[in-house]
């Protein structure tokens, strides 16, 4: 993109005279250059460095902003941080000028927060309300999601209705447990001592802290002053964001947000499509909106469906198509859809001799879907790895179901590495509410990887243990105990007449496997996928038909290929498709596109479109969907590709190739005082660019040429002599006067 000449639409945005600019962006079309550009446009006529701010949501984001501003010949003295990193900045000067005593500790990671975490779900359990219903553990995978939670709830500022509403009110609007908002309050309780004073601080914390300073309405400290705040991919923005932006906004502050209302997919965080609309121009009055609609990323056929499911305007700027194929496999042959997938994968890896796995992804729905992917990937042999998610071998739902097979087996053979072994028995804890230390949990590790059947001591010893005293368990913990130690005795007896597979279903159905993920991962959406997971290890382990001894076994054997594939430099992509957001790939394999899997019918129907549009402007090459035989996809029909004969994608690509060198005009006047930024004129639409080496530029000049100050390039019009310019045309602009 940073080599490619600036379209019209980001000309106009880059010299628009406005005080509050929003960009509605569609996907691959530069707003990151374009956003670098007004940056670098804005310097050019004046505005210093210093003045400028530029926040994004993640360190990588960070660093590719910057790439950016060094390519439109920024200065690097332009500030670009993340929303918490400049929350900090703001609370560590308050402290430094005494408004405010701070923090008397900052804590760099979840491991630092853990132990207040924990401290908070003790005081909670201890009370004399704690919820009957909750189970207060001590463990890693709790403390995730308590801090997943408290991010969500600061995000959304819904952590400020804790100081006027009850534990039980709050719970029932936010739909998760009491138990977990009364822990919540108790660590907000702990951290927060008084107006500006914490006992500690994490990231999460820092835009939310900043913002309750602020509040106050009278004595709050004074805050830096912008000329210009930048701020990218404002689709992931919640009320916090807007929040700080608005404190940051003076009279005289210019303002450019980017996004794309259909990228919206982080709802659950409180991301909200109404911020790249009438969100925004409520907060930020006299807003103008102005669009990016060309993708450099999306071939014609791609961008059409794209704007026919959008129903936004979605145009291409690549001279070359991107190929859209619609699969179909049979959803009632197990492993059919895995190995369509795979078949494809085959054919674009032989297309051409220089193909690539790393150019390849398949995006998932969820990660449960990965199970049947992964066990085909592995026995063909395709090298691959997962980003944002765990090969199904780590996650803690099939740890634990293993774990019940090795209980089953009395021993954790044939699993000898130290990290599987933890892996196991702490999925077995975690579901059993088992409270050990981390000195604890070393200690039984070491002890059953050295003694493999001492794994029967660990179940009957600790998993099943419910008796009275100090480390009685709560009643939640002590009824699944109960229930757990009933199953293993009833499949310990039928080890010898029951599959692997009968094993893990009897277990699931008994050990009410859908309520204790629900208990364990609060909310609904990522139970159901930890659910789904384990519903598709069980049919996974049927179809082997192997007993436990030998599913264990090959399972190990499976493990290992993994490991392998996994080293390979050349590795095909697993990623969900929220994962997926913000890069990009050749080409993109959609598995598994049916009613119920995608959209999932128990998610925001927008939100699934939404999600479907991601993933489908992933790809720049290709992008091959998979839908049921039979069955017709809501998605893919809303796409239209069948209305787009072989002609029609012909004129659509020979008119893509016609738009993309095309020279836009120069931007408005920074004085105009007209309220929008005007039409592009006709004949000033096209322009030749000019390679003019520093010390020719005289003569250029003189020939005739002129200087693009946006572009940093010598310029002439078509209607100009080239033979005059000749040495400095580029090869594919030359030609005869």
């Amino acid at each position: 993109m940073a080599s490619l000449l600036l379209t019209p639409e980001q000309r106009q945005i880059i010299g628009h005279p406005g005080r509050a600019l929003l960009i509605g962006a569609v996907a691959g079309s530069g707003k990151t250059t374009t956003l670098a550009h007004c940056v670098a446009h804005r310097e050019r006529q004046g505005m210093p460095a210093r003045d400028i701010l530029v926040l994004v949501f993640t360190p990588a984001a960070e660093q590719v902003f910057r790439q950016r501003l060094a390519q439109a010949s920024a200065s690097r003295q332009v500030q670009v941080a993340t929303y918490p990193a400049y929350a900090k900045s703001l609370l560590d000067h308050w402290q430094e000028t005494g408004a405010i005593d701070g923090a008397s500790v900052y804590l760099e990671s979840a491991e630092a927060v853990r132990p207040y975490l924990f401290e908070a779900i003790e005081l909670a359990s201890e009370a004399p309300d704690a919820d009957p219903d909750y189970s207060y553990d001590l463990s890693n995978l709790h403390a995730e999601i308590l801090l997943n939670q408290m991010s969500r709830m600061k995000g959304t500022l819904a952590m400020r209705r804790f100081e006027d509403e009850p534990d039980n009110e709050i719970a029932e609007s936010l739909d998760l447990p009491r138990g977990l908002v009364a822990i919540c309050r108790h660590y907000e309780r702990t951290r927060c001592m008084d107006y500006g004073s914490f006992a500690f601080q994490s990231e999460q914390d820092l835009v939310y802290d900043a913002l309750g300073i602020l509040a106050v309405e009278t004595g709050s400290p004074e805050l830096p002053r912008h000329a210009l705040i930048v701020a990218d991919e404002w689709h992931d923005a919640n009320a916090g964001h807007v929040d700080l932006l608005a404190h940051l906004t003076t009279p005289g502050t210019r303002i450019i947000a980017a996004g794309d209302r259909e990228q919206v997919i982080h709802t659950w965080n409180g991301a909200d499509p109404r911020y790249m609309g009438e969100g925004f121009l409520a907060r930020f009055p006299g807003t103008e909106r102005l669009p990016l609609t060309a993708s450099f990323r999306c071939g014609a056929t791609l961008s059409a469906g794209a704007a026919a499911l959008t129903g936004q305007p979605f145009t291409s700027s690549r001279a070359t198509d991107t190929d859209v194929r619609v699969t179909t496999y049979d959803a009632q042959a197990d492993g059919d859809g895995a190995m369509k997938a795979l078949d494809a994968l085959m054919q674009l890896n032989q297309a051409s001799a220089d193909a690539r796995w790393n150019d390849c992804a398949v995006l998932l729905r969820d990660h449960h879907q990965s199970i049947e992917l992964e066990n085909t990937l592995i026995e063909h042999g395709v090298p691959y790895q997962t980003e944002g998610f765990s090969s199904y071998f780590h996650r803690v739902e099939v740890m634990m179901l293993r774990g019940i097979l090795h209980i089953v087996q009395g021993t954790i053979a044939p699993v000898t590495a130290p990290a599987e072994v933890r892996g196991v028995l702490r999925a077995l804890g975690m579901f059993a509410g088992l409270r050990y230390s981390e000195a604890e949990w070393t200690d039984a590790e070491r002890t059953i990887a050295r003694q493999p059947d001492t794994l029967r001591d660990f179940h009957r010893g600790q998993l099943t243990r419910s008796d009275d005293g100090e480390y009685a368990p709560d009643a939640v913990t002590r009824r699944w105990r109960e229930r757990f130690a009933a199953v293993c005795d009833a499949l310990i007896a039928e080890r010898g007449n029951w599959n692997a597979g009968r094993l893990l279903a009897h277990a699931a159905t008994h050990l009410n496997i859908a309520d204790t993920t629900r208990r364990l991962f609060v909310h609904q959406h990522q139970a159901d996928a930890v659910s789904r997971s384990i519903a598709g290890f069980i049919a996974y382990a049927a179809r082997t038909g192997l007993d436990a001894g030998q599913f264990l076994a090959s399972l190990d054997k499976a493990q290992a290929r993994s490991g392998a594939l996994k080293k390979h430099a050349q590795r095909l992509t697993l990623s969900t498709v929220r994962d997926a957001k913000g890069k990009e790939w050749k080409h993109v394999l959609l598995p598994w596109l049916a009613r119920g899997e995608f959209p999932d019918a128990r998610a925001e129907p927008g939100e699934e479109r939404r999600l479907f549009y991601v993933a489908i402007t992933r790809a720049s090459d290709s992008l091959t969907l998979f839908t049921p035989a039979g069955e017709a996809h809501p998605y893919v029909q809303a796409m239209r590709l069948e209305a787009r004969p072989a002609s029609a994608v012909r004129a659509a690509r020979t008119a893509a190739a016609h738009a993309a060198p095309m020279r836009a005009a120069p931007p408005p006047p920074a004085a105009a005082a007209t309220p929008r930024a005007p039409a592009v004129p006709p004949q000033l639409a096209a322009r030749v660019y000019l390679d003019v080496p520093y010390d020719e530029k005289d003569a250029a000049k003189q020939l005739g040429a002129q200087w693009d100050n946006i572009q940093r390039k010598w310029w002439i019009t078509p209607a100009m002599p080239t033979r005059l310019f000749q040495k400095w045309l580029r090869p594919e602009t030359g030609r005869d006067a």
